[in-house]
């Protein structure tokens, strides 16, 4: 029996036909059932009514104690305990049972996830599956589950309709996996997706959930490597790859989620390409331009017809574009590899799914610029192309409307799609089953999820009074306070907060707004207070009000207590080794500047303050490190470039340093000019090289002669020329390579850099500094004048440095005498001057 129940369930987890419906007798009915989206007649069935006690007397023990403190998670937890006792029934009747708990708890879960986000109407409340003297506190029964499915200090969305569903669920799936599911092997895949639910009503990311859902995902893969022979392994694995990576997608982990999408699309065998095919994308135009393309084929077997990936019935509105000067479609003119990119194959539903998981992951791992939006356009359109399924046409649409909302010409579209979206839900134009068939593969948000979105759309086009509707409707309270400051209606906004306050005192959210309204510490310790210190959003507002009132100390002990209780908010982590670091607590702000990469890698700006941070504590080897991963994040930010060039050359990291001050010249000078190089280190790069001293790794520096050449030639001296110092340096490197010519040519300029400076002949210090450099150009002419160098163009053919080095000395020094004769005779540095000439001319 136990290999047949096995079979049912992963047919259940595909959505395909149950075969085993009877020899598996009524628990085969329950299956299909869920299969084909019937979720009263499970909720209904008999089973039902045995594991919720429906029609148990008011008098039962468990009843009575049910009525008396309303705890449902108990109750429930006791009466599928009872449901499952192995020892009560023959080991296949218990095979059977354990099925049928995991089909009512998925019945739940769905008939959750239909109610608030793929519609249509379900006419059956929750409570009716309780006890008849239980209905009637049906109230008080959805405010008790609205506090149990809170965690870490995030609230649910208070307004989440038939929570009491998703009540069921956690405690039907998530019990106890391994006890009361032994013989089955998708009781954990059902139990992360209901967490994964609980997580998306929350308002924000819960750590507690966030491992849950890793360890329960984790425990599938090991199942999926016993798949048996005569399971769809394939599809399993790609749907469970998929729905992997999507986690990954909502926690921000992009780089976890593209490696999870890319093993779903090897498995599935989808191929695509994004290309440039030439075409027209306006109305009016007259020449074609290569138009960036999504080229896409589904793996079929020889007897697959592509159109059996099509689902009958009515689709989402598909609103049309209507505008004078943009298409409808690119129309394109020519063939990409033999593919006609306006005519491709259709694609199969799940294929479709992940194209829309990569087009998700192209907005998270990119900037957010015109460039992204182009990059993901091609995804949508594709899947555009094919309207298969309900739900994954509902998610494309929606794609596009946020991509089309950023342009003029399609932001009215983009609108009214979104609202077309809203409207759809609670209509009956398709079925259940469609509606759920693939909704764990996509990120559909919720119907209120949609509505708050619409409304940010208004309030994006300056429609604030729609918005305000929208958001007073769904009551999300810190939207419409924003809305009303918008208005320059702050009054309204602060008698609307304490009109909430007055219904619900002990509400830390509501003093939490009320302290953001009046920037007013007192309510957010009051919130703190009155959660009993569970409420961590009241200690990040504490914790930023503290910060930027210099209060370094206060703002680290209050976002101490927020990670604390919710430690997956990278940006609390961020502020708090901030103020660490200002109040020199390395220990505490290295701490966090780890978590913060850790929850997001690709913060830079953590890097660099970790990488400080390290300098601080002596371990600049790791700091290197460290700015690398910033500089890789940050490539324009000259400032992360020269904590980057500072730390290479104190590290002995020759080549890195190189690279860096090569990057910073090309980023800053074009507005500082010289103030670009650090000529200090751009000494130290060069006096590396010409002492032949060694690096990091024990190697000679002179092997990076050819790079410090480019640097100076190509990077420096190619853009800035009035700098004495940098033509110094240049100098003393052509010197030991010995370049004379270059050498004395470094010179001079480096000489009348200094000498055009208009103090010259009322500043005593600039007069000094100008002889100096006179008389080591006079110096340079005496050392390399007579030496000897071939000539360019004549092999064998060698010619003197500087022919003429004693009147060239001699007319320097002639000329600077001469102009500063009337202010600097009587000086020392005059006299100086007068001997060197003396001495030429002698």
């Amino acid at each position: 029996m136990v290999p047949i129940v096995n079979r049912t369930e992963w047919s259940i987890l595909l959505g395909k036909p149950i075969n085993s419906s009877r020899t598996l007798g009524s628990s085969g009915e329950l299956s299909a059932n869920l299969v084909n989206g019937k979720y009263k007649l499970i909720l209904t069935s008999e089973a039902a009514k045995t594991v919720f006690g429906t029609n148990w007397p008011a008098a039962d023990p468990t009843i009575v104690s049910l009525v008396s403190d309303l705890d449902i998670s108990s109750y429930v937890g006791r009466r599928v305990a009872e449901y499952l006792d192995p020892t009560s029934v023959g080991h296949d009747i218990f095979a059977i049972r354990q099925l049928e708990v995991l089909v009512l708890g998925a019945a739940c879960l769905n008939s959750f996830v239909q109610t608030g986000w793929t519609g249509p109407a379900l006419n059956i409340e929750p409570h009716d599956l309780l006890p008849e003297i239980v209905r009637p506190q049906n109230e008080k029964l959805a405010k008790k589950a609205l506090g149990l499915l809170s965690t870490d200090g995030e609230d649910v969305y208070h307004l989440a309709p038939r929570l009491l569903y998703l009540q069921y669920a956690l405690v039907l799936l998530n019990g106890n996996p391994n006890k009361n599911f032994p013989d089955l092997k998708t009781a954990r895949w059902w139990a992360y997706r209901a967490l994964f639910l609980q997580q998306r009503i929350l308002d924000n990311g819960a750590a507690s959930l966030h491992d849950a859902i890793l360890d329960h995902l984790k425990a599938i893969e090991e199942v999926l490597s016993t798949l048996p022979a005569d399971t769809d392994a394939s599809d399993i694995y790609v749907r469970y790859q998929l729905e992997y990576g999507l986690v990954h997608h909502w926690y921000h982990q992009d780089k976890d989620a593209f490696t999870h999408f890319k093993l779903s699309q090897e498995k599935s065998g989808l191929t695509w390409s994004l290309t440039g095919v030439m075409g027209r994308r306006t109305k009016f135009q007259t020449f074609d331009v290569s138009q960036l393309t999504l080229l896409a084929e589904s793996k079929r077997s020889e007897d697959e017809n592509p159109q059996d990936n099509h689902e009958n019935g009515v689709k989402p509105e598909n609103l049309p574009l209507n505008d004078d000067t943009l298409l409808e479609k690119i129309a394109f003119t020519d063939k990409q590899t033999n593919t006609d990119p306006a005519n491709q194959s259709n694609l199969r539903i799940i294929d479709q799914a992940l194209l829309l998981a990569f087009c998700l992951n192209v907005k998270n791992t990119n900037p957010d610029h015109g460039i992204t939006t182009e990059q993901m356009v091609p995804y949508v359109t594709r899947v555009l192309e094919n309207p298969n399924n309900w739900m994954v046409y509902t998610m494309a649409l929606l794609l596009r409307s946020r991509l089309e909302a950023h342009r003029s010409r399609t932001v009215e579209r983009a609108v009214l799609q979104l609202q077309a979206l809203v409207d759809q839900i609670p209509t009956e134009d398709s079925t259940t089953q469609e509606r759920l068939a693939y909704f764990y593969e996509i990120l559909l948000p919720s119907k209120w999820e949609l509505e708050r979105e619409l409304a940010d759309k208004f309030v994006s086009l300056g429609v604030l009074r729609s918005a305000l509707e929208i958001y007073l409707r769904l009551e999300v309270w810190e939207d419409v306070v924003s809305c009303y400051r918008m208005l320059d209606q702050p009054d309204k906004a602060k008698k609307l907060v304490l009109e909430q306050l007055s219904l619900n005192p002990n509400s830390p959210k509501l003093h939490c707004i009320l302290g953001d309204v009046e920037v007013d510490p007192k309510h957010w310790q009051h919130a703190w207070e009155i959660s009993n210190h569970r409420f961590a959003r009241a200690m990040r507002s504490l914790g930023g009000y503290y910060y930027k009132n210099q209060e370094y100390r206060l703002s680290m002990e209050c976002y101490e207590n927020a990670v604390r209780i919710n430690p997956l908010f990278d940006n609390s982590w961020y502020v708090m080794g901030c103020a660490a670091m200002q109040i020199e607590e390395w220990e505490t702000a290295s701490r966090a500047f780890l978590r913060v990469v850790n929850l997001d890698n690709d913060n830079a700006e953590a890097w660099n303050n970790l990488a400080s941070i390290m300098i601080k504590q002596g371990k600049k080897v790791d700091a290197l490190q460290a700015l690398k991963q910033a500089v890789r994040l940050k490539h324009d930010n000259w400032q992360i470039w020269q904590n980057y060039l500072y730390c290479a050359i104190d590290v002995g990291e020759f080549a890195e340093a190189i690279r860096a001050m090569c990057r910073i010249v090309d980023l800053r000078w074009e507005k500082v000019k010289e103030g670009c190089v650090d000529v200090e280190i751009l000494n130290l790069i060069v006096s590396g090289v010409t002492r032949d001293l060694k690096d990091a790794q024990d190697r000679s520096v002179a092997r990076l002669a050819r790079q410090v050449q480019s640097l100076l030639e190509e990077t420096i001296t190619s853009r800035i020329t009035g700098s004495s110092e940098i033509w110094r340096s240049c100098a003393t490197f052509y010197m030991w390579q010995g370049e004379y010519v270059k050498a004395l040519d470094s010179q001079v300029k480096a000489y009348r850099c200094v000498v055009h400076n208009p103090k010259l002949e009322t500043d005593r210090k600039v007069f000094d500094e100008v002889a100096k450099e006179a008389l080591e150009t006079v110096e340079m002419y005496q050392n390399v004048g007579e030496k000897t160098v071939k000539k360019e163009g004549e092999d064998g053919v060698e010619q003197l440095v500087c022919k003429d080095w004693r009147y060239q000395s001699r007319s320097l020094l002639k000329t600077l005498l001469g102009r500063t004769k009337s202010t600097w005779e009587d000086t020392e540095t005059y006299e100086k001057l007068q001997q060197t000439l003396k001495e030429l001319r002698g």
